[in-house]
């Protein structure tokens, strides 16, 4: 097994270790998961896995977006097991739309690619909620589980690379997970920093 391939299927690990970390708080009760939006998160991961290793062609590069689908499913399925499956806010049924529309793209274009460009709009949205959620109270969330799934992503662009293909479409989904999600954890600590001296008061 070559380097970029190890190293793949260590992205995929950290990144399946950083959902274990945060499911724990959620077994803790230290984080609350809204049982609709994981279920469209698992949708839009399930979409994204399957349409970027149609995409790229690699199980390696693919290993982080398995991962996640998978981890998604689970955390799910304990969302719904703690508390209840309420409707879709209608922010998420926009987002929700992108990723059926992302879906019918690929089954009429038979582009795997576009489709999943089109889903990391979505991606990208659906973190709007939880950076105002952080914003407003930065203790809803963990910083660790963000910037562990930050690190996997920073892995998996170092796979792409790697094994370029002269695919520049590959690198959409981990550049922008990275921004997105380690930014959360980011988000967090800032927010915190700045409400201690009034916590302090």
């Amino acid at each position: 097994m070559s380097a970029s391939a190890v190293l793949g299927v260590i992205a995929g690990l950290v990144h399946f270790s950083a959902y274990a970390l945060y499911l724990r708080q959620v077994l803790r009760g230290a984080s609350k998961p809204n049982a609709a939006t994981w279920t469209l998160w698992t949708f839009l991961a399930v979409l994204n896995s399957a349409s970027y290793l149609a995409m790229c062609r690699d199980p390696a590069k693919a290993a982080t977006p398995i991962a996640g689908a998978l981890a998604c499913a689970v955390i799910l399925t304990v969302s719904v097991w703690k508390g209840r499956l309420t409707r879709l806010a209608v922010f998420d049924r926009g987002i929700l739309a992108i990723g059926l529309s992302a879906a019918a793209v690929w089954w009429v274009s038979r582009s795997a690619t576009w489709a999943n460009l089109l889903l990391q709009g979505a991606f990208v949205l659906s973190n709007v909620p939880t950076y105002r959620g952080v914003w407003r109270d930065p203790s809803t969330e963990r910083p660790l589980p963000w910037f562990g799934f930050g690190l996997a992503y920073a892995i998996n662009i170092l796979v792409v690379l790697m094994r370029w293909q002269d695919q520049p479409a590959d690198l959409a989904y981990p550049v922008l997970s990275l921004l997105t999600d380690a930014g959360v954890g980011a988000a967090v600590v800032l927010r915190r920093r700045m409400l201690r001296p009034f916590a302090d008061a």
